[in-house]
């Protein structure tokens, strides 16, 4: 069977947000103290992509879920969404209708989907003038493969894609990508792709790059402090701290603290679990009405004490989870991406892997976040491929950046060594 591989790479870096999930998504409250000094504007939604924005959230947490291990995790549900759904404008038939409803927008075409992403990112940019977000997309495009211009239509129009005629062949289109990797991500990602296949024959690329300052000052020495890992062991951490009117919440021994960017516009959601809860089985009731019940705090004079963090990951099992999920045909012979580029008769298109990989520097100063998800495309002949609050972080918990005004969820992950 002759088979050629190739990748379609969708490289979504930053920091990202995440969408309210579960209940109708409310307008969240802003801080009177953040009020007095800022210009936000908020991101206005209609009530359709309100839905879409609950959905994003509910794939983020069902995603994470998942994903689960028991080590440090960092995922970015914001550059999964968008590398699938820019994926899914290619796609047709049964395959389009797997990709929507693991995403969870059965009820919306991929252009409402794309429309609404338009929208997030461009809002994004602008939202708060003393936070970096930029975001930029690319698709580079072998000479011999005969994309449909209305993939291209659209994936200009709503990803706003510039498109690249180059030669795979070529040793310096492997450079060339890497280099624009990290230009647009000032330097984080150096390196996104190791290698090209020799078949390779397309590759769309997206990064997203964030960094956020605090909107608080937290104490200017960090000390150290015992942190409960998840094996029960304790360690010597950095811990920040900071005395400050912040949000707070707790239900049934959940608590949340939320710590605000630049002019409020972005957050970090603190969550500890109950204390005589396993990490594990946490994880397992972190969804997305447990996250919506938290959304209902007050604000406290919270003494926040939390550890310092940076590392690095990889997110493994994304096509088996994928698949899992409900996203079936889309790895198999089974595939319709008729609508992505002509296919001669007999052949297939198909998605070979979805890899991603995240970075995060959490300090005093602020928050620097990246991922990249790359979705490998493969291409053969049609045989089926099978109030006073003394919040200590001083165990395992969960993080979440989102954006305030649409509670969209960039980033989820956790912290547990």
């Amino acid at each position: 069977m002759k088979k050629t591989l190739f990748a379609i790479a969708a490289v979504l870096f930053g920091m990202t947000l995440t969408v309210s999930c579960g209940k109708e998504s409310t307008e969240p409250e802003i801080d009177p103290q953040e009020e007095e000094s800022n210009t936000l504007t908020p991101i206005m939604l209609t009530k359709a992509e309100w839905q879409v924005a609950n959905s994003a959230n509910a794939f983020a947490f069902d995603a994470y879920r998942a994903l689960y291990e028991d080590e440090q995790m960092f995922f970015s549900p914001l550059s999964l969404s968008l590398a699938l759904s820019m994926t899914a404008c290619g796609a047709d038939g049964k395959t389009a209708e797997q990709m929507t409803h693991v995403l969870g927008f059965d009820e919306y075409s991929t252009e409402d989907v794309a429309s609404y992403y338009k929208k997030m990112v461009e809002g994004l940019k602008t939202i708060d003038n003393k936070t970096t977000f930029e975001s930029a997309n690319s698709i580079w495009i072998d000479r011999k493969l005969n994309v449909k211009k209305s993939f291209l239509a659209a994936a200009d129009e709503y990803y706003a894609a510039e498109a690249r005629n180059v030669s795979f062949a070529d040793p310096s289109t492997l450079t060339a990508i890497n280099k624009w990797c990290s230009d647009n991500t000032h330097g984080k990602i150096e390196k996104m792709l190791d290698s090209l296949s020799p078949d390779c024959v397309m590759a769309l690329v997206n990064a997203i790059y964030f960094n956020g300052k605090w909107a608080i000052d937290f104490d200017d020495k960090t000390s150290k402090e015992n942190f409960k890992t998840i094996s029960g062991n304790k360690v010597k951490l950095d811990m920040m701290s900071v005395s400050y009117k912040l949000t707070y919440s707790s239900v049934d021994d959940w608590a949340m603290v939320e710590i605000p960017y630049g002019n409020g516009a972005f957050k970090m959601s603190v969550v500890l679990p109950p204390e005589d809860l396993p990490f594990k089985k946490a994880a397992e009731e972190f969804n997305s009405d447990r996250w919506a019940s938290l959304f209902h705090g007050s604000f406290a004079d919270v003494n926040l004490r939390m550890p310092e963090f940076k590392f690095e990951y990889e997110v493994k099992e994304l096509k088996k989870v994928l698949t899992e999920l409900g996203m079936t045909d889309a790895f198999t012979g089974a595939a319709d991406f008729s609508k992505m580029a002509e296919i001669p008769a007999g052949d297939v298109l198909y998605i070979g892997d979805v890899k991603q990989k995240t970075f995060i520097d959490v300090n005093r100063k602020g928050t620097e976040a990246a991922a990249t998800t790359v979705v490998e495309m493969g291409y053969t002949s049609a045989n089926p491929v099978v109030r006073n609050v003394d919040f200590i972080v001083d165990r395992p918990f969960f993080f979440l950046i989102r954006e305030a005004t649409t509670n969209s969820i960039l980033f989820i992950g956790q912290k547990v060594n």
